[in-house]
């Protein structure tokens, strides 16, 4: 098992680290081609059997290009998103809620991340306080968003 990775690993590096320069560039492109190797082994029993171990190579290093795209573009998203919320959503409806006996609606859960609201705490800090994630915490603020109108 071992000899396969490492005549796989000796074969094949250069051309996945140039697949992955090609795609990404250099940055990122060595730790995507050890994550290609790294994925590999669980596929090492199955490389005696196959008429083209490149192939196999090739189709775990798109699955981590994949892999890497995915992560990169769902951080991207939730940072733009977090902004985009806690900045151009201007309206302030906490002090309506603070004006009016609407708290005693409100769940106790509710009340707690309003309050931290007002407090000038944006998502992220209301979630990691709470041990919500940034986007429960935006759910609970809608919902109250909605209770109110």
């Amino acid at each position: 098992m071992n000899n396969n990775i490492q005549e796989l690993y000796e074969k094949y590096y250069s051309s996945v680290y140039k697949f992955f320069c090609k795609k990404i560039g250099e940055n990122d492109a060595e730790d995507l081609t050890q994550q290609t190797f790294i994925k590999l082994i669980t596929w090492i029993s199955c490389i005696d059997k196959m008429r083209s171990p490149k192939s196999l190579v090739f189709t775990v290093a798109k699955s981590v290009l994949c892999d890497y795209f995915r992560t990169k573009k769902l951080l991207e998203l939730s940072v733009s998103f977090d902004e985009l919320y806690d900045h151009a959503d201007n309206y302030d409806f906490t002090n309506e809620v603070e004006s009016s006996d609407f708290l005693n609606k409100l769940t106790k859960r509710e009340r707690q991340i309003v309050e931290l609201k007002v407090q000038g705490y944006n998502s992220l800090e209301i979630g990691k306080k709470l041990g919500l994630s940034g986007s429960t915490v935006r759910t609970y603020l809608e919902k109250v968003r909605k209770k109110i109108r």
